[in-house]
């Protein structure tokens, strides 16, 4: 299970169980729009709602699962260790939050069971506590230097990344790697640098040799995002899932990359998740503070190590660097400073330019469908953002030599080009065309009929003779590729039934239609603490969690009177046990009330040491006229 968003935990309730959620949110919040259930716990609207209506202790609940839990998730084991202290309490809160769904109940399948908020809610409660996050918002003269160079974008890594593998036989050994020298010559197409990534350690990665590193992040990336993976142990693109992301606007594309990087390398842990969701809030081009927003994380509840600063810096600023994502600087105070870089987030709308001898320049907004579909037939290099390409004889006539035309060669390189084509490039295609030409291989299929008499027959008859124009014997001719399916056509219509032998030249097709294997889930697993649990299809009972507070006697709770005395000594220790506070009296005296931390007998007397807010005192039980349980309203209301 990787980070569980609402959706997600949902396909794994029944419908019965979403109504009654869905219920339970209505009699609530008094709630009458027509959302369902997946809309409405992803409405902000919705999740304000039950923020500023929830009871201190449902706010508290919320609050661990923010800024205590890893990635929203907590063992109960782990979650009953940590409000030990308060555990009545906190099991109401957290039973009503499951009641609503803004918690999920996740099991494993040894019946371990866990606790998960979904991410967009733990988001937004995240916004909640947070500061206005244009507190770290600076205004520099300038830019400030910083010691490691960014990377020219990651999704231009990745194209780099798909052209060598479709280019070239990369062979995985047994073990699942890349024989070095491969990998040496790979890791060369990247901007990404094993400097960038020097800080990831989540498990696996802590086991992973730091050379090298970089491009075993590309990989991975390219997997999971589907764009290649290892067939008969080689490494293979998936070229209708490549063509697909190629043509996603690079807002999207990056949103996409965005998320699977903090999924899989961002560190795990409480205060990590919020640092990310506090630098989506930041502008692009705007300068933040690091020194400012880690004070702001601290203000908001989370706990932060002392060497924060660092520990951010190296496991994923570092990264988000090396990916072309943010520049970072460092002023003469060794202040570090922060800004996204806007380019990856701008529409593509620019053309390339080419020059009469066949030099294209391709600015960074040039959709990369179409610089991939050049790419055929023109060597690209990378220069910065930029990529320059040259049309050269040579490619151009291999590419004519698998059954391209020069009209599409000159088509591809009018699609995105600024300007008209130059003269002088169309006549070298043209030429380059006419010397491939001398000596051509082409696919036809052969028709061979029983005797001669068939051919001299439809030689009369007008709609065949299209498709005679190559006859080799009295009995055989042949037909182009596309004929092939007209041919059937035409024969059954005059009664013919042929025989289609068996393709041989399948592989000549693009494989672009054929129905691929699904991609494999990544170049390695990141272990997580969450592995192994999914969610579970429960409604919990509002008493969860509170039985034994709801088999407490109605009259130690609702009625402030006297009692017997062994009642009242099982009253307060009842009380002690459940860490529920008493009210009580003295005879003539004001009401007291506090929590009762022990019951014994000193010096031959019964007493009580009840914890006030001014502090701890005793009180001897003879002495006590009346008494009651104090149960708060939130815990007596699901009682």
């Amino acid at each position: 299970m990787t980070v569980v968003r609402v959706q997600d935990s949902l396909e794994y309730l029944s419908e019965t169980t979403q109504r009654a959620i869905m219920v339970e949110q209505t009699n609530r919040f008094g709630l009458a729009d027509d959302q369902d259930l997946s809309t409405r716990l992803q409405d902000p609207y919705f999740l304000e709602r039950v923020w500023d209506q929830s009871s201190e202790i449902e706010r508290e609940v919320m609050k661990r699962f923010v800024i205590a839990s890893t990635r929203g998730f907590f063992s109960k084991r782990s979650w009953e260790r940590m409000v030990s202290s308060d555990q009545r309490h906190m099991a109401v809160g957290l039973t009503r939050l499951r009641r609503l769904g803004i918690i999920m109940t996740v099991r494993k399948m040894w019946s371990e069971i866990g606790y998960l908020m979904p991410q967009e809610i733990r988001e937004q409660i995240t916004a909640y506590l947070l500061p206005e996050p244009s507190r770290a918002f600076v205004s520099l003269s300038k830019t400030l230097p910083y010691y490691i160079t960014a990377g020219r974008g990651i999704h231009l890594d990745l194209f780099g990344l798909l052209l060598f593998i479709r280019d070239n036989q990369v062979s995985v050994t047994q073990k699942g790697t890349i024989h070095r020298r491969m990998s040496l010559r790979i890791a060369a197409v990247l901007s990404l640098s094993d400097e960038h990534c020097t800080g990831l350690t989540l498990p696996p990665l802590d086991q992973e040799e730091r050379e090298g590193l970089a491009l075993t992040v590309a990989l991975d990336l390219a997997m999971r995002l589907g764009l290649i993976h290892i067939e008969n142990k080689v490494l293979s693109i998936r070229p209708q899932e490549v063509r697909r992301w190629m043509a996603q606007s690079p807002p999207d594309r990056w949103l996409q990359i965005y998320e699977c990087v903090v999924q899989q390398y961002l560190s795990h842990g409480d205060w990590w998740e919020a640092f990310a969701l506090l630098m989506r809030k930041v502008p692009l081009d705007r300068w933040s503070s690091l020194e400012e927003q880690l004070r702001m994380l601290e203000e908001a509840g989370f706990t932060l190590p002392t060497d924060a600063d660092k520990l951010i810096v190296e496991k994923w600023l570092h990264l988000l660097t090396g990916m072309g994502w943010i520049q970072l600087g460092i002023d003469g105070e060794e202040r570090l400073f922060w800004r996204w870089n806007s380019l990856p987030h701008l529409t593509a709308e620019e053309g390339w330019f080419v020059d009469p001898a066949g030099a294209i320049t391709i600015p960074p907004l040039v959709p990369l469908l179409h610089v991939w579909e050049i790419s055929r037939f023109c060597t690209l290099h990378f220069d910065g953002p930029l990529i320059r390409g040259e049309v050269q004889a040579k490619e151009i006539q291999l590419f004519l030599a698998s059954g391209r035309t020069e009209e599409q060669v000159i088509e591809m390189l009018s699609s995105a080009c600024a300007h008209p084509l130059p003269e002088a490039l169309v006549e070298s295609i043209h030429h380059w065309a006419k010397t491939a030409r001398q000596i051509q291989i082409e696919p036809y299929y052969r028709v061979r009929t029983a005797h001669s008499g068939f051919i001299e027959e439809w030689k009369e008859i007008p709609d065949f003779q299209p498709f005679l124009s190559q006859i080799i014997s009295p009995t055989d001719f042949l037909i182009s590729l596309p004929q092939e399916s007209q041919l059937v056509a035409l024969l059954r219509e005059y009664g013919y039934e042929p025989q289609v032998l068996a393709r041989t030249i399948d592989s000549l097709a693009p494989t672009d239609n054929k129905i691929e294997e699904k991609a494999p889930v990544g170049w390695f697993v990141v272990e997580r603490p969450w592995d192994g649990y999914a969610v579970e299809n429960t409604f919990p009972d509002p008493q969860e969690g509170m039985k034994e507070l709801a088999s407490l006697p109605k009259m130690w709770t609702q009625h402030f009177q006297s009692y017997h005395p062994q009642s009242l000594r099982d009253l307060l220790k009842r009380a002690s046990e459940l860490q529920l506070e008493v009210e009580l009296q003295q005879a003539g005296n004001d009401k007291l009330r506090g929590l009762p931390t022990e019951v014994r007998v000193e010096m031959g007397y019964w007493t009580v040491t009840l914890a006030q807010e001014s502090g701890k005192a005793r009180y001897r039980l003879d002495e006590i006229a009346r008494v009651r349980i104090v149960v708060p309203d939130y815990l007596y209301d699901g009682i």
